[in-house]
């Protein structure tokens, strides 16, 4: 199951992923995923709960790499990560130093909106 939001007032994505996503249900996500960016400006903040999410696959991972690339050049500012299954950390985690990609944790999606809210707005520089 996913769930991908846009607040285009705060300028912030808001992605939820939980259980197993298969192959099928991950490019439906990658779809939502870039539709709803088209809502936001450069400089946006992404929070992304994947507290229920499950471990995946390679191609999992490769899909992932993928995202963490789209978002990049859609000029994301800051990633806040809510994760609490080990293993889906962990693949998490590593796919983020392969890649150079930083984000910062968070224990609930209240955390990360309240350490985003004190950033101040998400906006191109």
């Amino acid at each position: 199951m996913f769930q991908v939001l846009a607040n285009p007032e705060k300028n912030r994505l808001y992605v939820t992923l939980e259980g197993h996503l298969e192959a099928p249900e991950r490019k439906d996500l990658t779809v939502a995923f870039l539709n709803r960016l088209r809502e936001l400006k450069p400089g946006f903040d992404l929070v992304h709960d994947m507290s229920g999410l499950h471990p995946t696959d390679q191609e999992g991972l490769r899909e992932l790499l993928k995202v963490q690339a789209i978002l990049k050049v859609k000029g994301v500012r800051t990633v806040i990560r809510i994760a609490k299954i080990p293993l889906a950390r962990v693949q998490l985690e590593r796919a983020a130093r392969e890649t150079g990609w930083a984000f910062e944790t968070a224990a609930s999606v209240e955390e990360a909106d309240a350490r985003l809210d004190a950033l101040g707005p998400a906006v191109e520089t």
